[in-house]
């Protein structure tokens, strides 16, 4: 399933930007200069329409360009349910992928290269060091990543970021908020406009936050995910000016976009409208967050901190021992095999919360990446460390309405029944998918 393949890489590599000829900076947060409560500013225009097919089911698109109040541009990809009425959305946050149909020359320019690593020549106060990773990633590709979502009956709003395109992390915002304004702007008939999701990862996560917090209430999430996000950047700055290398040049093109807009780092920068604090009051009680305690890119402090402000929901991979200070990964949870267990969590809780009570749901995993999962759990039990995290989040997967296709061998069974097995494997106990739930809410087993 080539799609399953692409949805996973967009998972794992997400870690975003505009045109810095026609982004200029602009506020970020609730009472920043573009309004995010109406559709004064904001102008819409459909660039192309096109049709998107997979397993005999057309899904109409648009491509679409937003002129932002500031003047700037942001692109995106809005790919319409196959199914009548009005339709939860899943806002889908893209922040590396190239796309060629803008028209614009930063995008011609760039859709030249193959997939690869790149000087950041676009990236602000660009000096010949800096590089960027860049990815070609046509509509077709980009509707391929969001099957996960159009295979539950949900439709999809990607948010491009661009970030090869330059900019600065205040365009990044502004690109989410103007995603956030179209969506508001849909009919009725298309879009329930109270079921709304954001689901994104590393600077994807970070984007997916930031809508969630600053994004058009008219269109408030019920739910966000992000996947080992940065969000709170004078702390991640101190962090990351005390990498080594490869991790320091790594995410050096991340800094530029970030002191561009601040000055500087820590203490001299001015970080307004870029820590925790002013996300609180703008996210849904249920956001997801999930990270490695190995992460050397986003340190999990980020997710702590998130959890300990905000009171998001959590699901960890504790670890022994630390990342190096020069490993440039998220983690080994990004390691396990196939399918990594942290979107399965991820898509799971999401969709659960957007679907409605009666709706069955297809979520996707692989059995061995779900027991390495549970073995980290298991291995930092025996140390003593806190995973009442685990539990609720297993008890989500044996929801009656999941169903989770394992990837290895195509077969479709219940979530109790996969969760009962992986569980069973890892403790020795012999639980069945008619017992798990009820065992798991007591919590996990004792090793």
């Amino acid at each position: 399933m080539s799609w399953i393949a692409t949805a996973a890489l967009a998972t794992a590599t997400a870690c975003g930007g505009d045109d810095a000829a026609s982004s200029p900076d602009a506020d970020v947060g609730p009472d920043a200069a573009a309004a995010i409560d109406a559709a004064s500013g904001y102008r819409a225009e459909v660039v192309r329409h096109e049709t998107f097919t997979r397993d005999d089911r057309s899904f109409p698109v648009e491509l679409v360009r937003v002129t932002r109040p500031d003047g700037a541009r942001t692109y995106l990809e809005w790919i319409r349910s196959d199914r009548p009425g009005p339709r939860a959305v899943v806002v889908s946050t893209d922040p590396y992928g190239g796309i060629d149909w803008t028209g614009e020359e930063v995008d011609e320019r760039w859709a030249a290269h193959p997939a690869g690593t790149y000087e950041d020549v676009d990236g602000p106060g660009y000096d010949g060091s800096a590089q960027v990773v860049y990815y070609p990633t046509s509509w077709t590709d980009a509707a391929d990543q969001e099957y996960v979502h159009l295979l539950d009956d949900f439709s999809v709003l990607r948010v491009h970021g661009r970030f090869y395109a330059g900019g600065t992390v205040v365009d990044d915002v502004e690109d989410m908020k103007a995603g956030m304004w179209f969506l508001a702007e849909q009919p009725a008939d298309a879009v329930d406009h109270g079921r709304v999701g954001v689901y994104g990862g590393s600077w994807g996560g970070f984007e997916s936050l930031y809508a969630s917090a600053y994004g058009d209430r008219r269109v408030a999430p019920v739910v966000t995910v992000a996947l080992y996000p940065p969000h709170d950047f004078a702390a991640w700055s101190t962090f990351n000016e005390g990498r080594a290398e490869p991790a320091y040049g790594a995410t050096e093109g991340h800094r530029r976009r970030i002191y561009a807009v601040t000055g500087g780092p820590p203490p001299t920068g001015d970080f307004t409208g870029l820590t925790t604090e002013g996300l609180c009051a703008g996210l849904p009680a249920a956001t997801l967050v999930l990270h490695d305690e190995a992460d050397n890119l986003v340190p999990i402090a980020q997710s702590e901190h998130l959890v300990a402000t905000c009171g998001a929901d959590v699901v960890y991979w504790r670890r022994a021992t630390g990342a190096a200070p020069g490993d440039a990964s998220h983690g080994p949870l990004l390691d396990e095999p196939g399918l990594p267990s942290v979107t399965t969590y991820g898509l799971t809780y999401l969709h659960r919360r957007l679907a409605a009570a009666d709706q069955p749901l297809i979520e996707v995993y692989v059995p061995t990446a779900l027991i390495a999962h549970l073995t980290t759990v298991r291995d930092a039990q025996l140390r003593g460390a806190d995973v009442a995290f685990a539990a609720p989040r297993l008890r989500e997967l044996c929801d009656p309405r999941v169903y989770l296709l394992d990837l290895t061998t195509g077969t479709l069974p219940p979530g109790a029944d996969a969760v009962a097995a992986a569980v069973d494997q890892v403790w020795g106990t012999t639980y069945t998918g008619a017992t798990i739930d009820a065992a798991l809410a007591a919590g996990l087993p004792v090793p």
